[in-house]
């Protein structure tokens, strides 16, 4: 029940996200990423990786051709725009303003959901503390606005995982502008933490995989 030290995205066959049941066929490029917040437990991984060069993912096995890993590093940007990629289901929990037996989510990519999120996971690598994470969020919730957002299909989906429990998590993307820039290059150190790590909840199962690129 405890947060986990890791985060994955969902399978990428054929450079195409698979964050549903589906078939990957014999032979098939498949990309397994994974993010640590631990870095002892990134480098075991990664040792038992290339030691063994093959595993079994749902009782098939996988030869590993490749293996790349990288620090992840706070980048910075003077654009005030950006777009976000939301690749696998979104959903942030909200806060328990009354007492109820189970969470309510959010499922909207309203900008105090992303850096919200991505704030927690600065916090618990170590990278910001508590009163910079107030005076950023505050800025952030007065100066960063959603311009456009939008699906290729339906903007709310539902993921079956093999308990039958059902997750359900908003698929799309969203341009937003920062309308007051004294804490730009802060801004784009949490989205650089966003795009490393994913925003939302249940992200060790592969959901909240994003992608954010700059725009003028």
């Amino acid at each position: 029940m405890r947060p986990k030290p890791f985060t994955v995205w969902p399978l990428v066959v054929d450079g195409k996200p698979l964050w549903d049941r589906g078939i990957v066929n014999s032979g098939a490029l498949l990309e397994l990423r994974v993010a640590f917040l631990n870095r002892a437990l990134g480098e075991e991984f990664f040792s038992i990786m290339a030691s063994t060069r093959r595993f079994l993912l749902f009782k098939s096995e996988v030869v590993i051709d490749t293996i790349s890993a990288r620090e992840v590093r706070l980048t910075s940007s003077s654009s005030s725009a950006f777009r976000v990629e939301f690749l696998s289901p979104t959903r942030f929990e909200t806060p328990p303003y009354v007492k109820r037996p189970t969470p309510v989510y959010d499922l909207t990519p309203r900008p105090l959901n992303l850096f919200k999120s991505a704030v927690k996971t600065a916090m618990r690598l170590g990278l910001v503390d508590a009163r910079w994470a107030r005076r950023f969020l505050r800025w952030a919730y007065a100066s960063v606005g959603v311009a456009d957002f939008g699906c290729r299909g339906r903007c709310v989906v539902s993921v079956r995982l093999s308990g039958g429990r059902r997750l359900r998590g908003f698929v799309g993307w969203a341009l937003y502008r920062a309308f007051e820039t004294s804490m730009l290059g802060d801004m784009w150190r949490m989205l650089s933490v966003a795009e490393a790590f994913g925003v939302g909840s249940n992200r060790p199962l592969g959901l909240g995989a994003v992608r954010v690129t700059p725009l003028q």
